[in-house]
């Protein structure tokens, strides 16, 4: 069972967050988190909801958005901490300024960690995997999950994946103990990657005045 998306609103508590995620681990033994944030939720408060999240649990955080209408919109949401992002739009195709925004994102987050929706049609698959996105499909359909994970272009992505992909597989699988400390490792070197790259991000806002 992959996990439940939290929708964070103004008034959410973290404890709230918390207790949620708490239950879905203990029910599921995801590894991820998903979280969607209200409009009115600020960058202050993003970053301090994903940092609470991170310092109680060794999970990856992705976060789940439409696409939006400009590049410093992705850079706002890298700098939450979030490891990865999840397009949550439904398009019959991608537009071209779509496909620039998305394709921004795969050069900030980790590669692998970047999903989009998909029609569930091969067509549109192969055009997502061809940008180092993850496709994932709007209805269940294991031939088609078979088609991602056999793709050449999945085998490249998803080397930095976990063993139950994200929002991909349904099942979370059985982890070994080395399945665990590779997670660990791999949650890491995402955490510190970040860091780094969070600080060049937040200098660029502060010297352009945003």
């Amino acid at each position: 069972m992959s996990m439940h998306p939290i929708h964070v609103i103004e008034n959410t508590s973290i404890e709230t967050i918390l207790t949620f995620i708490e239950e879905e681990i203990t029910k599921y033994q995801t590894k991820y988190a998903v979280l969607s944030f209200e409009e009115n939720i600020g960058n202050a408060s993003g970053k301090r909801i994903v940092e609470v999240i991170k310092k109680h649990f060794d999970i990856f955080v992705i976060l789940k958005s439409a696409i939006p209408d400009h590049q410093r919109h992705i850079e706002e949401y890298f700098s939450y901490g979030v490891h990865g992002i999840y397009f949550d739009d439904h398009p019959n195709h991608y537009s071209k300024e779509n496909i620039e925004i998305m394709t921004f994102a795969t050069e900030l987050f980790p590669r692998g960690w970047v999903f989009a929706n998909t029609r569930n049609s091969e067509e549109m698959i192969e055009e997502l995997l061809g940008l180092n996105i993850l496709p994932i499909l709007m209805k269940e359909d294991a031939k088609l999950v078979n088609f991602i994970k056999s793709h050449e272009k999945f085998n490249k992505i998803s080397r930095n994946s976990i063993k139950s992909v994200p929002l991909l597989d349904q099942e979370q699988t059985e982890y070994s103990l080395t399945d665990k400390i590779k997670m660990k490792m791999l949650l890491e070197t995402f955490n510190l990657r970040q860091k780094l790259m969070i600080k060049s991000i937040d200098a660029s806002f502060n010297s352009s005045g945003l």
